[in-house]
């Protein structure tokens, strides 16, 4: 049976290893400073790439990926043993213990995903919909929840209720008055038919730390504590702290989060929470040979078929990765929110531009306007937000992910991360060399 955190890697793994750190200073307690001596001996960045789009696919370690081929390694070496006997269900048994106690929840209301739009569609595709049950959209939510959304529409006749948001947001309240002004805009008997409120802990586009408390307990009394409220925290493990005895109490449901995102486990990792209370309404994408009517919440989730379960053990890794080798949890988001709060003054000071929302309601992954003139035409500033970005790739490496939003007329962003990879030199030249690519666009759109 492997061990919970596998530390048997082959000789060259290891020496090769020990190797990356040549040369590394370490501080007075042994760990790698944040930035560039991170980046250089734990991560697998192609030369001369500096990396600000941590928040769209992640990036996995090279300690996670050496445990994760030891994982894999024990299910081809006995393949019976891994999936019949036990095997790895005995690992995440141990990984679940840790990474609720990380979370603030018990164990016995977790369960594995691959992703978090998997962990959407359980729980939207379980609900009993009634035609013209309502459905509240709060925010700029990921495209998977819109479409999910739509596609019960036309199969159950269900309602959608959008809460739009006017970026920029000078605070929680912009959040809490939209959402408030949006269900008092509703009838008493259409507030009684609010039937899910989705929202996220961390918004994607645009990127801001939402009060995920205060809205689900004003949508729990709005609606007399009729709806169930689902969160969306695909950004938020690894990047924040997360509290589930607290969201429970303001009124939380489900909770969905990935791993592979800020928190580094391998890709295909994730976390499902659901209160006690809607666990038996819940099936996973996948109804197993495991699965039968009756089975337990987290058996029907822990089995969907044969297929490599090593990314969900991952987790354990990851942890002990950001524990051993990054000083843990505090040190590590500490670190994004410093980061995160000092680049976005940084580079909107720079640029001369702002940020989508204040520091408060910022973290690692940030949205700041492009330093495109706003009376330039629509088709010329979309076109300089293109060169920007193709331009900080092509010529210096650097990864940013421009976009439109409307504010309310259409206006040039960016999302940015910080990771623990990077420090403010990092940032300083990524202001210095998007200015100097904004200089070579004209206001005549080609």
């Amino acid at each position: 049976m492997p061990r919970l955190v596998p530390r048997v890697a082959p000789a060259a793994v290891l020496l090769c290893a020990c190797c990356m750190h040549v040369g590394a200073a370490h501080s007075g307690d042994g760990l790698l400073p944040f930035g560039k001596p991170v980046r250089d001996a734990y991560f697998q960045f192609a030369p001369g790439t500096v990396y600000f789009n941590h928040g769209g696919f992640g990036a996995t370690p090279r300690p996670v990926r050496e445990a994760m081929e030891v994982w894999t390694s024990s299910m081809e070496a006995q393949p019976t043993k891994w999936f019949a006997k036990g095997g790895y269900h005995a690992v995440l048994s141990g990984v679940r213990e840790r990474m609720a106690k990380l979370i603030g929840a018990n164990a016995s209301d977790v369960v594995f995903l691959d992703n978090a739009s998997g962990g959407m569609n359980a729980v939207l595709r379980s609900l009993d919909w009634k035609a013209d049950d309502i459905v509240l959209l709060i925010g700029s939510l990921y495209a998977v929840f819109p479409n999910t959304a739509a596609w019960l529409q036309q199969r159950s006749s269900i309602r959608i209720v959008k809460v739009p948001i006017s970026y920029p947001a000078s605070g929680p309240e912009d959040y809490l008055g939209a959402v408030r002004l949006a269900l008092r805009s509703l009838s008493e008997a259409d507030r009684a038919k609010v039937r899910l409120a989705l929202m996220d802990h961390i918004s994607s586009y645009p990127s801001v730390v939402m009060p995920v408390p205060e809205l689900a307990s004003l949508v729990r009394a709005e609606t007399d504590g009729k709806a169930l409220i689902f969160v969306d925290g695909a950004h938020a493990l690894g990047q924040v702290h997360i509290d589930l005895a607290a969201f429970r109490s303001a009124g939380v449901h489900f909770y969905v989060m990935d791993g592979h995102k800020w928190f580094m486990s391998s890709h295909g990792s994730a976390l499902l929470w659901a209160a006690p209370e809607v666990q038996l309404l819940l099936e996973p994408d996948v109804i197993s040979s495991e699965n039968s009517p009756g089975t337990p919440f987290q058996v029907k989730f822990d089995y969907i078929g044969t297929r490599d379960y090593g990314p969900w053990c991952s987790m354990g890794d990851a942890l002990a990765f950001r524990e051993r080798d990054l000083g843990g949890e505090p040190r590590v988001l500490a670190h994004l929110r410093d980061l995160g709060q000092w680049a976005a003054g940084h580079l909107t000071s720079r640029w001369g531009t702002e940020a989508v929302a204040p520091a408060n309601m910022t973290a690692g992954l940030m949205t700041l306007r492009l330093p495109i003139p706003l009376e330039w035409p629509i088709e010329a500033q979309r076109a300089c937000a293109s060169s920007i970005g193709d331009g900080l790739v092509d010529q210096h490496g650097m990864q940013i992910i421009p976009f439109t939003l409307q504010t309310p007329n259409e206006t040039q962003w960016a999302r940015i991360s910080a990771q623990v990879y990077l420090d403010r030199s990092d940032f300083e030249a990524l202001a210095t060399n998007a200015l100097k690519l904004a200089s070579t666009c004209s206001p005549h759109a080609p």
